[in-house]
C-alpha cells in the first residue's frame, strides 16, 4: 500500500508521570547526600560508611544518581514540549525519535531484521542493520557510545521502546515488519 504510515505518539500523562518520578528520585538522592555520615560499621552499608573515605564514595554515587535523575527529567520535559511523534514508518523507512539517543531516519534497505526482546518485562523492538558500523559513524559521541553499549550487551544498535505510548508492542511489531517486508 502506498502512503501507508505507522505513527507512534507519546502519551502525555505517562510523560508527566516520568517527569514526576525523576524529580522525586532526585530529591531522595539529595536527601541521602545531605544525611550521610560516618556510621558504626554494622552491616554492609555500615562498613562502607565507617570511614570518611566511604562516606565520600557514597556521596559521589548520590551526586551521580541525582545528575542522572535531573537528565531524565530534562529529557522528558523536552519530550513533553515537543509534539513530534516518537516513531514514524512509511514505505521509505522509519524515523526514530523515541529515545535519548534517537536513530533518526533509517531506510528499509539498511534493515536486516526486526524482532522483539523482553527486558525486565519491557518489550523492545530491535532493529538489526545490515551495516551497523556505518550507522554508528553518523551518530554523535553520546549516541554512538550508547549504541555501542547496547551492542556489547547483545542488543542491536537500534532499540525502539514503546514505553509511554498507547501502542501495543506486539501489534507494532507485526505492522512495522509487514511494512518493511513490502518495501525493502
Amino acid at each position: 500500500m502506498e502512503n501507508e504510515k505507522i505513527i507512534v505518539s507519546q502519551k502525555k500523562s505517562a510523560t508527566v508521570l516520568y517527569i514526576a518520578a525523576c524529580i522525586f528520585a532526585c530529591l531522595i538522592m539529595i536527601d541521602f547526600f545531605l544525611n550521610v555520615s560516618v556510621g558504626d560499621g554494622r552491616g554492609l552499608m555500615g562498613r562502607l560508611l565507617s570511614t570518611e573515605t566511604g562516606v565520600v564514595v557514597v556521596k559521589i554515587f548520590y551526586v551521580i544518581a541525582a545528575g542522572l535523575c535531573i537528565y531524565g527529567a530534562v529529557f522528558f520535559v523536552k519530550r513533553l514540549t515537543n509534539p513530534k511523534p516518537l516513531i514514524i514508518a512509511d514505505e521509505k523507512g522509519f524515523t526514530d525519535s523515541s529515545s535519548a539517543s534517537p536513530a533518526g531516519f533509517i531506510p528499509w534497505s539498511d534493515v536486516k531484521s526486526i524482532y522483539m526482546v523482553t527486558l525486565q518485562r519491557n518489550k523492545l523492538i530491535e532493529v538489526e542493520l545490515i551495516n551497523s558500523e556505518e550507522y554508528l559513524s553518523r551518530q554523535n559521541g553520546l549516541s554512538r557510545k550508547l549504541a555501542e553499549v547496547n551492542m556489547k550487551m547483545g542488543y542491536q544498535a537500534i532499540s525502539l521502546s514503546l514505553g509511554g505510548t498507547d501502542t501495543d508492542p506486539d501489534k507494532f511489531l507485526r505492522d512495522i515488519t509487514a511494512l518493511w517486508e513490502r518495501n525493502r
